[in-house]
């Protein structure tokens, strides 16, 4: 077993005791990958808490060095949380303990201590609400998944005002609270402008199957930290995809290239593809509209808009046109979206009552 692998048992600071592994398939991250436990405390309060693996050191001939860089991203992720945490975020998930502890077993003096971040129980991501739709034969919940949308733009626009691109928004990391609603989770492939970090050399830092056109061909529009803003606006439009085609909007392109055009993400020269990504685009944008039709009735013009909006293939065309056109809005700026997802989300309410 692995040191991260052994906590369960294990009583943690705070009063916090490991009942058990969650999930023994290691979790990848932007730096490292963990482990799932559930715990809880004397006041019988279930949370969640990943555990960092540090064995890939142990493998590495540069044990020293590995195992310096693996803290790095650790430690670096625990300051853009802690941030989160001091300014308040609303739709950002944030921990509510961290630390160090002795694993179990012989590891020798390799490695004495896994680190570990404690969090609030969720209680699913969007995947899971979206499978008990379907599960339970209920309807789709459209007030429910254009609320999911506007909160976690929200967070967005919070991780941006405060220079951090999330760079991995899927599904799996929009997690789901009781009470709260959706929330941005999981900052491991998370960049922060002026504050190195090891996602900031990778040219998709995230889940690849959620990476846009552009970063599939190592192409940039600028060399400036915005473009990963940028990015990131296409990464929340996939969300729209997910929950009406149950596929990111990458995924969507690329099967249109393939069996429309016996093309596919060629990696070679982003510009001179374009055209062929733009049309399977719109192909793929008409699949859209017809899954939401089905769902949204007159919604269904402005939905599919804002997923155009957002995940424009060419990035220099991304987002909100009167942003793009005016000089003191950036072109990530998602107020728009915000305000529009909030209004459909209300009117999707309404009909409810």
């Amino acid at each position: 077993m692995l040191p991260a692998e052994t906590l369960t048992g294990l009583y943690l600071d705070g009063g916090w005791h490991v009942e058990k592994i969650a999930d023994r398939s290691l979790e990848s991250t932007g730096g490292y990958s963990s482990f799932s436990y559930l715990v809880s405390n004397s006041k019988n309060e279930k949370a969640y808490l990943k555990a960092i693996d540090l064995s890939p050191a142990m493998q590495s001939v540069e044990f020293t060095q590995a195992l310096e860089d693996l803290l790095k991203a650790y430690n670096f992720e625990l300051n853009l949380l802690q941030q989160c945490k001091n300014k308040r975020l609303r739709r950002v998930v944030v921990p509510i303990a961290h630390g160090m502890v002795e694993p179990t077993g012989n590891f020798g003096s390799l490695i004495r201590q896994v680190p570990y971040l404690i969090f609030k129980m969720a209680q699913g991501d969007i995947r899971k609400e979206v499978r008990e739709w379907e599960k339970f034969g209920r309807k789709f919940d459209l007030a429910w998944a254009l609320r999911s949308l506007h909160q976690s733009a929200v967070g967005l626009q919070e991780l941006h005002g405060i220079n951090i691109a999330h760079q991995d928004i899927k599904p799996s990391n929009v997690l789901v609270f009781p009470i709260e609603g959706s929330k941005l989770a999981d900052l491991g492939s998370a960049s922060q402008a002026g504050n190195p970090s090891i996602s900031n050399g990778k040219k998709v830092a995230g889940d690849v199957s959620y990476a846009t056109p552009e970063q599939w061909y190592g192409w940039s529009q600028s060399p400036e930290f915005s473009s990963r803003y940028i990015a990131d606006i296409y990464r929340l439009g996939s969300l729209i995809f997910f929950f009406f085609l149950r596929c990111s909007t990458t995924d969507a392109i690329q099967l249109k290239l393939s069996v429309q055009h016996g093309k596919e993400f060629m990696k070679s020269d982003f510009i001179s593809d374009l055209p062929y990504i733009q049309y399977a685009f719109e192909e793929a944008l008409r699949d859209l509209r017809t899954s939401v039709e089905g769902k949204a009735g007159d919604l269904t013009d402005e939905i599919v808009m804002i997923a155009k909006q957002l995940c424009e293939p060419d990035p220099r065309r991304r987002g909100d046109p009167r942003a793009r056109a005016a000089a003191y809005r950036p072109q990530h700026d998602i107020q728009a979206y915000i305000s529009c997802f909030d209004k459909l989300a209300r009117k999707a309410e309404i009909r409810m009552l």
